[in-house]
């Protein structure tokens, strides 16, 4: 893919104006965080919801049992949810720092 710096630029100016370029950069990834923060943590309740316990009580579970695969899927994906959860909030309070 092709990128033409003039007209993101022009772009850039027209969609945040008064921003510089670093700015703008920062904003969007801030957004990005935010909508994968929101991702993730509709995932964790999806999980909640369906096992009716928290991660950590689902994990002990888990670990003391031999799961069906299913239940092991739901773990690794209730994990990374979990994992991600954390990650973005660390990703946003840092974004949120540099502005």
């Amino acid at each position: 893919m092709s990128i033409n710096a003039a007209a993101i630029q022009a772009s850039a100016q027209r969609l945040f104006p008064n921003q510089s370029i670093d700015q703008v950069l920062a904003e969007l990834l801030l957004e990005r965080a935010r909508k994968n923060l929101i991702k993730y943590q509709t995932m964790v309740r999806q999980f909640e919801t369906k096992y009716g316990k928290e991660f950590l009580a689902f994990r002990q579970e888990v670990l003391q049992s031999t799961p069906a695969f299913e239940i092991e899927q739901d773990y690794f994906d209730w994990e990374l949810a979990v994992s991600g959860v954390r990650d973005m909030e660390e990703e946003i309070a840092g974004l949120r720092r540099m502005g």
